[in-house]
């Protein structure tokens, strides 16, 4: 039986094991360690799909990754290529979200808190670390299981500025602090670092 990383891709061959990692030809997923990682990104073994259930699923891309495809061109055609209405549009989506679930946004620290809380219980990534300053933030993104949907989108002329974590973080801050600011993003392994900085009022 073959399983792929849902957020790097590679393949992991019952039949062959993982033996660089002590793991024996013929150990199906289920029977690993429950320490295993994936020995290139790093995730679980539940992020992990049956080559099998995806052949089921759909040819192609997933039903949510089309979603998120679809919706993100809709909107970067909408609001006009390269609008920044674009990235206040998806991250105010999820901010309405969390608003539903009671969440409320005081301050920088709040609104970083109750983004990695969302993000991490829903298993869109595996951890997310973050510093807020004075007039500015960071926010790091380990193993992103949208990293190869950002990838096809850049591929296809969609800015980087579509990332679900940058635009909710972004709207977050704007949320506590009544001022926008500027998004900058630079990769890091299969996820990314983003910085934020104040730039004007709302």
């Amino acid at each position: 039986m073959k399983y792929k990383c849902d957020i790097c891709s590679y393949i992991y061959d019952s039949s062959i094991g993982d033996p660089e990692n002590g793991v024996k030809a013929g150990t199906d997923l289920k029977d690993l360690p429950s320490d295993w990682v994936c020995p290139i990104c790093g995730i679980e073994k539940d992020q992990f799909i049956s080559l099998e259930d995806e052949k089921i699923g759909s040819e192609g891309e997933g039903p949510m990754a089309l979603m998120i495809l679809a919706l993100t061109h809709g909107l970067w055609t909408i609001s006009g290529r390269g609008s920044y209405s674009v990235t206040r549009e998806i991250g105010r989506t999820f901010i309405n979200e969390l608003k539903k679930d009671g969440v409320e946004f005081t301050n920088g620290e709040s609104a970083f808190q109750s983004v990695k809380e969302y993000f991490i219980k829903h298993k869109f990534a595996r951890d997310m670390e973050y510093e807020v300053r004075d007039g500015e933030a960071e926010l790091e993104i380990k193993n992103c299981r949208f990293f190869g949907l950002c990838k096809q989108l850049e591929k296809q002329g969609v800015l980087i500025t579509t990332c679900p974590y940058t635009n909710t973080s972004a709207m977050a801050l704007e949320e506590a602090t009544g001022y926008r600011y500027r998004i900058s993003k630079e990769q890091k392994g299969y996820g990314h670092k983003i910085h934020l900085k104040k730039v004007s009022k709302v």
